[in-house]
């Protein structure tokens, strides 16, 4: 039986997963990777920043080759939320002392 082809909201769906909340997932892991990296805070940002392309592009190709768009919805949103808490946490702590 042949595989039936995704329609266009399954299309559009992962266009908008990976143009918004992708975009926010890999900056929020930059920002808490920026904090986690070791060095002076020059260098770490400057590194989470580079690292940040490679992981959109992994995210991206990620969300096109998972076969349930519910999965890549759940997916990003619990990344977005883990990470942004991470990140959180990290400028708290940093800020404490």
């Amino acid at each position: 039986m042949a595989r039936k082809a995704p329609g266009r909201w399954h299309v559009t769906s992962r266009v908008v997963a990976a143009a918004i909340p992708g975009l926010i997932l890999t900056n929020t892991l930059a920002i808490l990777l920026s904090f986690l990296l070791p060095g002076d805070k020059i260098t770490a940002v400057a590194t989470a920043t580079v690292l940040s392309y490679a992981i959109y592009g992994a995210l991206i190709l990620w969300i096109f080759s998972v076969q349930r768009l519910r999965t890549v919805w759940i997916g990003l949103l619990s990344g977005i939320v883990v990470t942004a808490a991470g990140a959180w946490l990290m400028y708290t702590l940093e800020a404490a002392s």
